[in-house]
């Protein structure tokens, strides 16, 4: 007899035979000896924008326009977000290198209610210019940046929904004193522009009079990205439709 171990429900089997191909309880056929069983971690973390999911759940309700946003099921899938790697989350990094998610959008809270920026859509050029930052676009060799401690360079040919998300986005380095690895940094410049363009009360009243996406897009006049992870970040991806 040979004790085994479902790698998809966590099962323990006793196989009384090699004819005893698949888990009794979930059906599966990836069964691992106990001794070598490595267990599948279900809460999973991207590595760049910082998104977490649970793949033991059921997934959110797909939503989409064109394109179907998928949840993922296991570290072999990209962020449905940026694309990037997602990890399990026991082997992330220490909690000083882990980005500060909280702390961003409460310091775009912040910058915004002080500066009195109304809305939507915020003026995110206009907040800029409050503090004392200049924003410049040109034929510029990167895709956003800020240069110095008051020089935001947006290229050329970005749109508009592009446009104001690499203000907010170069705006939250600015306001946040950002230095370090751009593992950290980056999250959370990505979270304080997520904030400042779509801040979490605002869309929560939004997605009251109305569950559109496309809807939520116009009124806040952001990209499908920024509104996706608005909605993902702040769990209510499952409260709209296309």
């Amino acid at each position: 007899m040979t004790v085994m171990i479902c790698r998809e429900c966590g099962e323990k089997l006793i196989l009384r035979s090699h004819f005893d191909a698949c888990c009794t309880e979930c059906g599966s056929e990836d069964l691992d000896e106990q001794d070598a069983y490595d267990p599948v971690q279900h809460e999973l973390q991207c590595d760049y924008c910082g998104y977490e999911v649970d793949v033991s759940t059921a997934p959110d309700r797909d939503w989409s326009e064109q394109e179907t946003l998928t949840t993922p099921t296991s570290v072999d899938d990209p962020c449905p977000i940026c694309g990037s790697s997602l990890v399990p989350r026991v082997g992330a990094s220490s909690v000083n290198e882990l980005p500060e998610y909280g702390v961003a959008r409460e310091a775009a809270r912040k910058v915004r209610e002080e500066h009195g920026i109304s809305g939507p859509p915020f003026d995110v050029e206009q907040l800029a210019g409050k503090l004392g930052l200049e924003v410049a676009t040109g034929n510029f060799e990167h895709d956003g940046m800020l240069v110095g401690e008051q020089r935001i360079e947006v290229p050329a040919d970005a749109g508009e929904t592009v446009r104001r998300f690499v203000i907010a986005h170069e705006t939250g380095h600015f306001v946040l004193r950002h230095r370090g690895e751009r593992s950290k940094v980056e999250p959370e410049a990505n979270a304080f522009a997520s904030e400042l363009l779509i801040p979490r009360d605002s869309l929560k009243t939004q997605l009251a009079r109305t569950p559109s996406a496309r809807a939520l897009r116009a009124k806040f006049n952001v990209s499908r990205q920024a509104m996706v992870y608005a909605l993902m970040s702040a769990r209510l991806i499952d409260q709209v439709r296309p």
